[in-house]
Order: C-alpha cells, then structure tokens, then sequence
C-alpha cells in the first residue's frame, strides 16, 4: 500500500537543518544543541508523519514568515505555495502559521483576510489534498526569563486562533484545535520548543487528527 505524502507549511518552529529552507533555519546545528532537538525525528512534523505512517513530501517552513504581509515568505504567497507539491500533490497539507503574526502584531481582521486568501490558494492548487489548520499553542519558557518576545504585550493569541477556526470551516479545511487543549509546551523562549515540547505538540497534532477520523 502507498504511503500517504504529506507536507508542512510553518514558520521557525517547523524549521530544521536540510528539510527546509536554508536560508531561514532556526533550528540549526547550533539551536540543535541548545534545544535538544538534534534529528529530524526529534521534531513534531516528523513525528506526526510517522505517526500516521506518512512520508515527508516537502517542508516549506520559514523561520520568521507570517501569514500576512505580500511578501515572497509569507503564507499567502503562491510561490511559496507551488513548492509544497514539488514532490507530487500531497495527500495531506498540515498548515503552523499564525504564530508570528500574533507575536509581530498583525491586527486581526487583516491576519483574518490574509489566512483566508492563503487557505484559498491551497484549495486552488491542491484541490485533492486534505488541509489541517493548527491553532496557536503557547509556550513556556525554561528558564522562565529567557522570553522571545514578550507576549503579554500583543493581543491574545484566542483572535487568532478564532480567525482559523473560523476560516477553515469557510473553506472546507480541517481544524487541529491544539489550542483547545490549554496546555502550554516546553520551550528555551516561550516559542521555540524543546524536544520535551515537540513530542508534546505532535502529541496533540496526532489526536486532533485521530479526532477527524472517527
């Protein structure tokens, strides 16, 4: 039987070192080290592949991409949308953004617009795949000073975890409402997960979407 493709659009916290751009890595060799996430096997997206015993079409995650903003990395971008069939269309498409428009301030309605136009795009050049939105997870900080951003600055990350919701129910896509769940993951600064942290994301990917099977 033929393995399920599945690809991943997010932003730093799907990076790492020779399966996603280089050019935009957080978790390189160095971050490996720090954050203990030092294979590809260590992170939630592989993880949850495997999990559902999938391969890897392609990771297009850019460390710092927001959803808004018109540019070439941002998730509204076709070209960048293009390459998440470079290997062939995928059966699934599992879509982390959000977080860095909530964290860099992006007002709501504009990241509500931006993530509809980016959804829509997905179906225009993927119609057979199935599309699975995470809402926003919050990390803590271990230590708790070493923030990367301060969080309690911004609006709350519930907007933005709302917008998709709401957006993906308008388009046709499914939802793993991570953030549902009120946990808080692992992290080195409040964002960037520990290994700790992945195993407990792709904990909650895997759930949500064993949810959409029943």
């Amino acid at each position: 039987m033929e393995k399920i493709r599945i690809s991943v659009l997010g932003d730093s916290v799907s990076t790492f070192a020779g399966y996603t751009p280089a050019e935009a890595l957080f978790y390189d060799s160095w971050r490996q080290e720090e954050t203990g996430v030092m294979s590809p096997d260590d992170t939630w997206w592989m993880q949850v592949i495997q999990g559902l015993g999938g391969v890897l079409g392609v990771n297009n995650s850019y460390a710092g991409s927001t959803v808004a903003g018109g540019l070439l990395t941002s998730g509204t971008s076709e070209t960048r949308l293009r390459t998440l069939g470079a290997e062939g269309e995928p059966d699934l498409i599992l879509i982390a953004m959000g977080a860095n428009d909530w964290g860099f301030g992006v007002p709501p309605q504009e990241f509500e617009y931006e993530y509809r136009r980016m959804l829509q795009r997905l179906g225009r050049l993927y119609p057979k795949s199935e599309k699975w939105c995470a809402t926003l997870l919050r990390g803590r900080a271990v230590p708790e000073e070493d923030m990367f951003f301060n969080v309690e600055s911004v609006l709350s990350p519930n907007l933005y975890s709302g917008s998709i919701r709401r957006i993906a129910a308008e388009t046709g896509c499914h939802v793993a409402d991570l953030a549902a769940s009120r946990m808080e993951y692992e992290s080195i600064d409040g964002v960037h997960p520990n290994k700790a942290g992945m195993k407990m994301i792709s904990g909650l990917w895997l759930r949500e979407l064993q949810k959409g099977k029943e």
